[in-house]
């Protein structure tokens, strides 16, 4: 299979050929290929006496920057499906055709979704969807010829969890995204993949929010979207566009700022300028520009076209300036007094401003403002509580002063939207990493949020559980801890139930959530042995996935030898590429210190696969008690982890590191890579270092107050 992306094929994207590509095969190998051979039907077809296929791209094909892509393997493929009369298909390994129809649902949805949100046809003549056993890019948006991990694409629904049906939606979606955006229109110099990216990211949440209501794709997003907010609280974050002078350059574009903190400014503009207005700016930004390259500036230009508004002015100051703001809040007797300033985990005298879309609300209903100055002042005419960012959608840290705080959790919580009170959870967490909130302030928050019923709130609630259990580590407190963390999920989970037939996705991506919760962070023994027994039965009978799932984190947590062999077996003899992650995953979370060995081992065998293998030792480095151990497995193998793995993945492998706080673990890995350093991910790597610093600087300044709290 070929792969040409900017790291492989140092190439312009302005840069544009009619091309004749060929490809040499052995015989009784299926080829598949980007665009239509001369005089032949659509694609991939069975090789019978010549040993090498021709591919002439077409002049409509001449000014897209996409390379032609092949892929020559022992491959089987799908019916062809007519969507609208472009063929669709998917191309697979033999023996995995059984997995291929959710895959094929959500690529027909969205090429209809699609075709309709842009109203502009699919540029191409046909879609292909290739599953491929080992690809360490994830998935290649090559006009008609998709490449992706089978993971990403290959799912069996019914014994598949929602999460992980989500990822192989969220991809496709994505990839297909890209036809229009990114390979219709493309941008100009490598400085602009941010928006191709962001973009893409943006249309993905849509399309699924379309595909599946039911999953709430909006909300969920607001997990992901923390990944950026964490990074961009960095002194080390960089503006999300910037100047590109070499491929190592482009490379560092690839990251949550450009994927998750694009997106989400996407997001921010589109409920800033109204649903309508926005598609229809994208719509004359696209026509205007089809086969052609673009700056950045040409969309906001295209946006400000349709809607009146100064999109360019608003935008510059969000893409340009690194970093986000945080918006305090407080009332001035009848004045709501709103101020910006840069958010940091650091102490920082950064002057800089945005333009910032806040929306909020009062009794009287929801207004909206358009902050450009360090202060503005409005008047509310209230005594009553008032949220800020209402609906959550502004890429922004809200902080309330404590009446304010007080007067939303105590009188007005369960009326919040969702992602109202998932931000307010999320940037309580924030503010503890920063210093600016006690770490014992936010478990009493927490305490709350009894009888929350959301699944993305619960998920900040869960994070913040995390964070406070790291802070307190191995101490006599523990107990205190664990017993609130089981008095604040039980009753919610109890509401839950048992699985029913019909119940909603997410009701059960939340019962996995809280029992895994209330089995480790809760320590409880009752919820371990529950899970034990559910593993059990999962191999003589049928056991609901988002259980099984959560059970078999909790059965390895917990587990021992036999344990372990378990999943290491279930690693071999997995039938699905989601049961095998499961178990070969499940393989990092083991406390004994043996084991987690075993873990690093297997990792540098050839029995994983170095798409997955990084990856694999990431979570060892994330384990709680023997995290400290695998880094330094890491470290004593790092020229042969970087031989072997693929240069994309070596900087993502040392992630964790960053929860690894005590003071011998963080001096190890600061002058490790003050020695080894990683060109193509050296941006990432000094965000990582500098976030490992202030986490070890939080855990020292909340453990005595978060302690002295718990005992009393």
């Amino acid at each position: 299979m070929t792969s040409c992306e900017v790291s492989t094929v140092h190439r312009s994207p302005m840069m544009r050929e009619t091309n004749r590509s060929s490809a040499r095969h052995r015989c009784s190998r299926q080829i598949a290929d980007e665009h239509f051979p001369a005089g032949m039907s659509p694609i991939s077809k069975q090789c019978s006496a010549s040993l090498s296929s021709f591919v002439t791209v077409t002049p409509q094909f001449q000014t897209l920057p996409k390379l032609v892509a092949f892929v020559v393997g022992p491959l089987e493929a799908t019916e062809w499906r007519d969507v609208d009369g472009i063929p669709l298909r998917l191309v697979h390994i033999p023996g995995k055709g059984h997995l291929t129809e959710f895959g094929l649902d959500v690529a027909e949805f969205c090429l209809k979704w699609f075709q309709d949100y842009y109203g502009i046809p699919y540029p191409g003549d046909k879609v292909e969807l290739l599953a491929l056993p080992d690809f360490a890019a994830g998935a290649m948006e090559n006009l008609g010829c998709i490449t992706f991990r089978e993971n990403l694409l290959l799912v069996d629904p019914v014994n598949a969890t929602q999460p992980e049906r989500q990822l192989v939606a969220d991809v496709v979606a994505h990839e297909l995204a890209h036809m229009w955006f990114g390979d219709l229109v493309t941008m100009r110099w490598w400085n602009g993949i941010w928006l191709n990216e962001a973009f893409a990211t943006f249309m993905e949440i849509a399309a699924c929010d379309a595909f599946k209501p039911e999953w709430g794709r909006w909300l969920t997003f607001g997990i992901e979207r923390t990944v950026a907010f964490e990074t961009d609280s960095l002194a080390s974050t960089r503006p999300v566009e910037f100047e590109v002078n070499s491929p190592t350059d482009a490379e560092g574009m690839f990251d949550v700022l450009t994927y998750q903190k694009g997106g989400a400014l996407l997001r921010m503009l589109e409920q800033h300028l109204g649903e309508e207005q926005f598609r229809d700016g994208v719509r004359h930004y696209l026509r205007a520009h089809a086969y052609g390259n673009t700056e950045t500036s040409d969309l906001w230009d295209a946006l400000e076209s349709t809607s009146g508004q100064p999109v360019r002015d608003t935008m510059d100051s969000w893409i340009w300036q690194a970093g986000y703001p945080v918006i305090s809040v407080t009332l001035d007797g009848d004045e709501l007094v709103v101020r910006q300033r840069k958010f940091s985990f650091a102490d920082s005298s950064d002057d800089t401003t945005w333009m910032v879309p806040v929306s909020y609300r009062t009794a009287s209903g929801t207004s909206s403002l358009l902050l450009s100055e360090d202060e503005q002042r409005v008047q509310v005419n209230t005594n009553g509580p008032v949220i800020v960012n209402a609906g959550g959608h502004a890429f922004v840290r809200v902080e309330y002063d404590n009446e304010l705080r007080s007067r939303i959790t105590r009188e007005i919580l369960p009326t919040l939207d969702v992602l109202e009170r998932y931000t307010l959870v999320d940037d309580a967490i924030a503010a503890v990493t920063a210093r600016r909130l006690d770490a014992s302030d936010l478990l009493y928050m927490l305490t709350e949020f009894r009888d929350e019923d959301a699944l993305s709130v619960w998920q900040s609630i869960t994070s913040g559980l995390r964070l406070i259990s790291r802070i307190i580590g191995d101490t006599d407190e523990r107990s205190t801890f664990e017993e609130t963390v089981r008095n604040l999920c039980e009753p919610t989970l109890q509401r839950l139930g048992a699985p029913t037939k019909d119940e909603d996705d997410l009701v059960g991506s939340l019962r996995g959530l809280l029992t895994k919760t209330v089995a480790l962070l809760g320590n409880d023994s009752t919820s371990i042995e529950k899970c034990r027994q559910i593993v059990n039965d999962s191999a003589t009978s049928t056991v609901d996935p988002e259980l099984l799932a959560a059970a078999t984190t909790v059965v390895a947590s917990c587990g021992d030898n036999t344990d372990y062999q378990r999943f290491l077996d279930g690693f071999r003899t997995s039938q699905t590429p989601q049961e095998q992650l499961r178990n070969l995953y499940a393989l990092a979370e083991f406390r004994d210190a043996e084991l987690i060995a075993q873990t690093c081992e297997l990792a540098l065998s050839s029995e994983v696969r170095t798409q997955n293998a990084p990856f694999l030792l990431r979570a060892c480095i994330a384990n709680e008690s023997n995290g400290s151990a695998a880094w330094r497995f890491v470290a004593d193998h790092w020229q042969e982890a970087n031989e072997r793995f693929p240069t994309n993945t070596i900087v993502r492998m040392v992630d964790s590191v960053k929860l690894l706080t005590e003071g011998g673990d963080v001096d190890h890995v600061q002058s490790f890579f003050a020695d080894h350093p990683i060109p193509q991910g050296a941006a990432t790597l000094q965000q990582i270092l500098e976030r490992q610093l202030i986490n070890a600087q939080a855990t020292e300044f909340h453990r005595p107050l978060l302690l002295g709290a718990l005992r009393t």
